[in-house]
């Protein structure tokens, strides 16, 4: 039997030993027969607008390249830090109990479409915490529409990475952040904020 796998190519790297392990996220595979044609997969393309997604490269140790936004769409205050998901680093979100944290992405313009945002996420110190995520458009002079998050709110923990996934549809070409939440402290649902990590985000577009 002959498959054909396609999906997005990602390089790890072990940090103790050096070796490299490439890695297909978001894997479609099709089964193809002898002289077959290979049938494309509805897995989609990586969309190119996102900088920096795996967090390997920095300005400085508190601003990631690529995710500064011009607007007000980013309030979070994060750092680099070494053991991420995939590569030498990650970024560190610290946490806040009175105001939800956001880590934007700088503007992008995209074309109208169903995407797919992702990223690993991982509690930086307790037992657990909570991350959510989304997009706010921006609008020509420069301010933030209505922030549209996912209505979910994403359990993660401090010892294993967890995909975090995000389906949008957008109905016309859109200038916008995306966003990763680091929520503040809720009482009604007993949840305090807690600092967490993320890494090696992605945008897909179906």
């Amino acid at each position: 039997m002959k498959v054909k796998i396609t999906g997005q190519l990602k390089k790890y790297v072990n940090n103790s030993t050096g070796q490299v392990t490439p890695e297909i996220q978001n894997p479609t595979v099709v089964i193809l027969e002898d002289g077959d044609e290979p049938t494309p997969g509805p897995g989609g393309d990586p969309v190119t607008e996102l900088e920096n997604g795996d967090f390997e490269s920095w300005v400085s140790e508190s601003e990631a390249t690529g995710w500064k936004s011009a607007c007000s769409a980013s309030n979070a205050v994060y750092s680099q830090v070494q053991g991420g998901h995939g590569g030498v680093y990650a970024c560190f979100m610290a946490a806040n109990a009175q105001t939800n944290m956001r880590l934007a992405t700088q503007e992008m313009t995209l074309s109208a479409g169903t995407y797919v945002f992702s990223y690993y996420a991982k509690s930086g110190q307790a037992p657990s915490a909570q991350t959510r995520t989304g997009y706010v458009p921006v609008k020509a002079d420069g301010t933030v529409g209505a922030y549209k998050y996912n209505s979910a709110f994403f359990d993660i923990n401090n010892s294993d990475w967890t995909l975090i996934e995000n389906e949008f549809t957008l109905t016309g070409e859109t200038t916008l952040c995306l966003i990763i939440m680091n929520p503040k402290s809720n009482a009604n649902a007993q949840y305090e904020a807690q600092d967490i990590l993320v890494d090696d985000a992605t945008l897909i577009k179906k």
